[in-house]
């Protein structure tokens, strides 16, 4: 992952700040607000205070004034300015003459209408002193708010720095979440690129840095070599020794071709035991072969995997563009085509591309004639993986996996003749195949074991397409008798993302059958999460690469795929889980449901019946 992946993005920084200005604004509305709602009420009991001095001094100041006692009104008077708020009193003759005053502001007007009017201004009470209904003269009164504003600016001190720390902390919460998520997103924009077991490109990020390479050669004029490797002996290691030893083995294979390579040339992994070396610039077609023979030598030597030492041995086809393929496509092809040619040569060796080297389409067009004869014949044959409840580790479904088993060349990986199948369009028929063979074993199994299983049934890219699908699935459903509840349809991120609209339409109106939708291999075909608001899905499946790493490592990024999962409303399945301290975590992390080799590994439709006749569980849908 490059540096600039650990920074935050921009936009998350320009959002971060918009958000602290709209807090700070509203801290300001609210501080007005407040400070108005202060200044109103402590104007308003300064008058209520000012209006009971004049009823008490009125009530008290008639006699003298009757008298023309001026020494008697005038210590009556002076009995106020215990009240620091008054600042001047003047008590009139009947004639509208001073009679007895007190002023602690000499300079302050001494009418009414003297003084300037508004909420801002002193606090004036104006009144006439009556006796018996006969007028003897009046008052003024005044009082100053400089006490008022003093309390307010103390208080709106107060506010302000109660203000400042609230959104100190606030920035300082909001920029960890931002962190936070802008971490979560790096790594799953690293997943959706890089190989996880290895850290090599994946089949994405080679593609891309295969065209760029093209198009800087179509520029400059130059050469690019392409070197398609493919390890010869994996499947043996991989099946006697464990995925946990395949994976170690990958990944000391990636190392060493990292580190055969060219300090320029790019090393990926394109899935399974297919690696890609992106030799650029090239001088000649004899320059890829030594590179690629260096690649082979590196291979030659023993592995050590924990206690064992293997040796793994890899076939290579070369091709190098312009000389020998037009386009990225053309030459990916063409160093197929060598592959396979080194590998019908006795394997462990380099295959350069001819132009009358066509093995690959042949062997293609055999497995396109063979898997149709297969799909004829009952060739193929559909295994189930359990999936079972986090919390009670009890059966709640089974996944439906497509396995062939050739006449002459044994076990053919998904991973080979699935594309083939594609191509061809054969796929259609196949997947229509696989989902009435599963909703049959379903119902059959119900029947037999009492347990109405759900069974999750992946859809692939072809049959996304086809405008006959969701009707496809509606008829077999009524054909089969299974319960629509009862069935899942499983789509990749990827496949959904190359037409958002038609993903949505096709979900609405599967989803409208009553059948659930989830996303397989969550993580890995995009990288954004976004999508998750407006795609009608039920359940999320997290891919292995997430688990792989439990307990140990990669809590902060599942249990961020499990609670926002969660918060959408959507279940979670968790596969590849292989070992018990995985499911452990996964169960106190809240996830829903767990597959893998722990609890149950695929099997055909004749043990899953037994084991289910031989562990009686109550099967939830």
């Amino acid at each position: 992952m490059n540096a600039g992946a650990h920074r935050l993005p921009r936009m998350a920084r320009m959002l971060g700040a918009g958000q602290l200005l709209a807090a700070a604004a509203a801290l300001s509305l609210v501080g007005g607000t407040l400070l108005a709602y202060q200044f109103v009420t402590l104007r308003h009991g300064l008058q209520a205070g000012i209006g009971i001095h004049a009823q008490v001094l009125g009530e008290n100041i008639s006699a003298p004034l009757m008298f023309g006692d001026r020494e008697a009104a005038a210590d009556i008077l002076n009995a106020f300015q215990a009240d620091p708020a008054l600042v001047d009193a003047v008590i009139y003759d009947a004639g509208g003459r001073e009679f007895v005053a007190f002023r602690r502001n000499t300079a302050a007007p001494s009418t009414l209408a003297q003084l300037a009017p508004g909420w801002f201004g002193p606090v004036v009470q104006e009144r006439p002193i009556v006796h018996g209904g006969r007028r003897l003269g009046g008052m003024l009164l005044r009082a100053e708010t400089d006490a008022i504003s003093t309390s307010l600016q103390n208080y709106g001190v107060l506010f302000g720095l109660a203000s400042a720390g609230a959104l100190l902390a606030s920035a300082l919460i909001s920029r960890r979440s931002r962190l936070r998520v802008a971490r979560a997103e790096a790594k799953l924009a690293y997943l959706a690129y890089t190989d996880p077991v290895t850290g090599l490109p994946n089949r994405r990020g080679g593609q891309e840095e295969l065209d760029a390479a093209l198009a800087q050669a179509r520029e400059s004029g130059g050469s690019v070599g392409l070197v398609l490797i493919d390890l010869d002996n994996f499947k043996v290691v991989n099946d006697s020794a464990g995925h946990a030893a395949g994976d170690q083995l990958l990944h000391e294979v990636g190392a060493r071709l990292r580190a055969a390579a060219r300090p320029g040339d790019l090393v990926g992994r394109f899935g399974g035991d297919e690696f890609i070396v992106i030799a650029r610039p090239l001088a000649s077609s004899d320059a890829l072969r030594d590179i690629a023979e260096a690649l082979m030598e590196a291979l030659r030597r023993p592995i050590q995997l924990d206690a064992t030492e293997v040796t793994v041995t890899g076939s290579a086809g070369t091709c190098v563009f312009p000389q020998d393929a037009a386009n990225a496509s053309e030459l990916m092809c063409n160093a197929d085509a060598a592959l396979y040619h080194a590998k019908g040569g006795g394997r462990n060796r380099v295959g350069e591309f001819k132009p009358a080297m066509m093995h690959a389409t042949q062997r293609r067009a055999r497995l396109e004639r063979d898997l149709r004869r297969a799909l004829e014949t009952d060739g193929l044959a559909v295994f189930y993986q359990p999936q079972f409840d986090c919390a009670t580790e009890r059966m709640v479904g089974v996944e439906a996996l497509l396995r062939w088993m050739h006449p002459e060349h044994g076990f053919i990986g998904p991973d080979e003749f699935i594309p083939v199948a594609e191509e061809c369009g054969l796929i259609v028929a196949i997947g229509e195949w696989v989902l009435e063979r599963a909703c049959r074993d379903a119902v059959d199994l119900g029947r037999r074991s009492g347990a109405p299983l759900h069974v999750a049934v992946n859809v692939s890219a072809r049959q996304f397409r086809e405008k006959d699908f969701v009707r496809s699935v509606e008829r077999i459903l009524a054909e089969t008798g299974l319960p629509p509840h009862r069935l899942e349809l499983e789509l990749t991120e990827s496949m959904l993302m190359e037409d958002r609209g038609a993903a949505i339409d096709f979900m609405h109106a599967v989803r409208a059958l009553g059948v659930r939708m989830s996303i397989d291999d969550f993580g890995t075909g995009y990288s954004s999460l976004s999508y998750l608001q407006s795609f009608p899905i039920n359940q999320l499946k997290i891919d292995r690469s997430f688990v792989r790493p439990l307990p140990a490592d990669g809590q902060m990024l599942a249990g961020a795929v499990i609670g926002l999962a969660h918060d959408f409303g959507l279940t979670v399945v968790a596969e590849g889980v292989e070992d018990r301290a995985q499911l452990a975590w996964l169960q106190r992390a809240g996830c829903d449901y767990a597959q893998g080799y722990l609890l149950g590994r695929p099997m055909p439709l004749s043990a899953l019946a037994a084991r289910l006749l031989e562990e009686p569980v109550a099967v939830n849908v």
